[in-house]
């Protein structure tokens, strides 16, 4: 695989990452585009071989932090799940 394969399958992954992650509503006001910054690090975790715990603790912290939300707000767990399912059948 050479470089361009990869940068498109990276591309892939980040499109379908965020439709995984838009769809789930956290923020209903919010643009699709401002997840850029909280898919690009879940990819990254994903693809340095992050298990489901250290996906479930990023996205904590990212919604909590940098989105403003509460933990009340959001289930971390249900979506590291899905996240982590969604990497393993990719």
């Amino acid at each position: 695989m050479d470089f361009n394969d990869l940068i498109n399958e990276h591309n892939a992954n980040f499109a379908r990452l965020m439709a995984l992650i838009v769809s789930k509503n956290l923020i209903p006001s919010i643009s699709k585009n401002s997840f850029d910054h909280l898919t690009e690090k879940l990819l990254q975790k994903l693809e340095k071989g992050a298990d489901k715990n250290q996906l479930k603790n990023m996205i904590e912290t990212e919604l909590c932090i940098s989105y403003g939300l509460y933990r009340s707000e959001f289930n971390s767990e249900e979506l590291a799940s899905e996240i982590f399912i969604w990497w393993e059948n990719n």
